[in-house]
Formats: structure tokens, sequence, C-alpha cells
């Protein structure tokens, strides 16, 4: 792939929890701006791990082995607190992105947590409240796990990023909601320029959205098209 400013770089990787053996060994990926990337393997093979080095959970090496938007994924932090990058996966009781760690559980309305993000622009806030048909009068601790997830993704969304990291985020969502975001997803891509890296196990509707893939097998990338 070409490489260009705004690509995700990982260059020679090394990475393994404390007291594990090494999840990834001389791992290198590169992603092209506008590019929707489906990330795929078995479960246990790294692509949570991989997303959330990405993301800069992890401190992985030197400062050039990760670089998303050619800065330092770990040690450039104002790449999550501008919301250039943002990250969403693991658990609907809370959502992690540029508004932080927000739980997702306690007494209070959806239109308490969406509103209470300061700086948003209100066309774009008002179109994924439409599309992901959020009732803002929904009590956060007496909602489906569906509607707790569409309420975690408009929260991850609100800012306008340039890199998107999503980890089996649409896995409570219905049919219709699903194919509505990744369609929202897309259009970002090609009116936005931006990158979205989509670890999922749930392939419907994919058979054209992607523009790469990347397998991984046990810590291997095995294979990108």
């Amino acid at each position: 792939m070409e490489v260009e400013s705004s690509s995700i770089k990982v260059n020679g990787m090394q990475f393994g929890y404390s007291g594990d053996n090494p999840i990834f060994v001389d791992f290198n990926l590169k992603i092209s701006p506008r590019s929707r990337c489906l990330l795929v393997g078995a479960n246990g093979s790294g692509k949570t791990t991989l997303l959330k080095i990405l993301a800069g959970k992890h401190m992985v090496g030197g400062r050039n082995v990760v670089r998303v938007l050619d800065f330092s994924s770990f040690h450039d932090t104002h790449l999550v607190c501008s919301g250039d990058l943002s990250y969403l996966g693991g658990s609907w009781t809370k959502t992690i992105g540029s508004a932080g760690d927000v739980p997702l559980q306690g007494d209070f309305s959806a239109e308490h947590m969406i509103f209470g993000v300061e700086g948003i622009d209100p066309i774009r806030r008002e179109k994924l409240i439409d599309l992901l048909d959020i009732d803002l009068q929904w009590r956060m601790h007496k909602v489906s796990d569906g509607q707790r997830r569409r309420v975690q993704i408009c929260l991850g969304l609100l800012h306008p990023f340039q890199v998107l990291l999503l980890d089996e985020v649409t896995v409570d969502l219905d049919v219709v909601a699903r194919m509505d975001l990744l369609e929202f997803f897309k259009e970002e891509c090609e009116q936005r320029g931006c990158t979205i890296v989509y670890a999922t196990h749930i392939f419907d509707g994919l058979e054209s959205w992607a523009t790469d893939l990347a397998y991984i097998q046990d810590g291997d990338l095995k294979r990108v098209i």
C-alpha cells in the first residue's frame, strides 16, 4: 500500500502481556488513508489486543513502532484528546473515546449523556441520534443491551474522528441499525477521508463494504487483501 501521512503503520512490533508468551513478534501492518479495513481472525488471535495497541492503550517499543496519523499511538496522547483517534469496543457498561470513560448504567437519561459532551457540531449530533434511533428519554439503567450500545456508539462518534477503531461494536444491534451504521462509516471514509479498522465476527452485508481485509492468526498477519 502507498504510505501516506494519515495511514496506520506498525513496524516490527513485539508485544505480550506480563508473564505470558508474546502475542506479536515482528508484526507489521500498513493501512492507507480512506481505507475501511476489516480485521478478522479466530477468538484469541490478537484482534482486540492489536486495536488497543493502535488506540494507545498499551505501550509498545519505541515511538516509531506503532504510528497513527504519523504520531506514536501511545506517546502522543493528543490523538485521543483531540478526537482524531477514537476507539469503540468492549462492554456497553462504559464508552471509551474522546469524551473519556463514561458509565452507561446509572439512573440518567440518554439526553443527559449525549448533550453533556461539549464542543459538538449539533448537526452531526442530530444525525447520529436519528441514525441510531435513540430516544433521548431512555433511562440508562432500564434500557436493553442494544439500546445502551446505541448510546455508546453515539457518544463515541460525536467528535469527527480521522481514525476509528471498532471492536465488535455492532453485536447488540439489529440488522437495520447495523446496516445504517455501516453506511455512515462508509460515508465518513469517502467524504472526510477517514480510516476505519473494524474487527467483527458478523460478516453479513460486508461483501462490498470493506476496501481492505487483514487476517490475523495467533498474532501473525497471515493475509492482507
